[in-house]
């Protein structure tokens, strides 16, 4: 499974189910870095980060 990243380097904007090729998920990217999620580093959540080699949730956003 892949996560993309936005020009930003971090902000998740696309997340690749195990079913997308490398090479399909690459192509999709259209030069934004691709992060291969593993055990470790898992899950990616669209509109979370990506800092240190890990993942993290989208933050909260309250209401009022």
């Amino acid at each position: 499974m892949w996560a993309m990243l936005d020009t930003d380097n971090e902000t998740v904007v696309a997340v690749f189910p195990p079913t997308v090729k490398k090479e399909d998920a690459l192509a999709e990217a259209n030069g934004k870095i691709l992060i291969e999620m593993t055990l470790e580093n898992s899950p990616g959540w669209v509109k979370g980060t990506y800092k240190n080699g890990k993942f993290y949730p989208p933050k909260e956003v309250k209401n009022g």
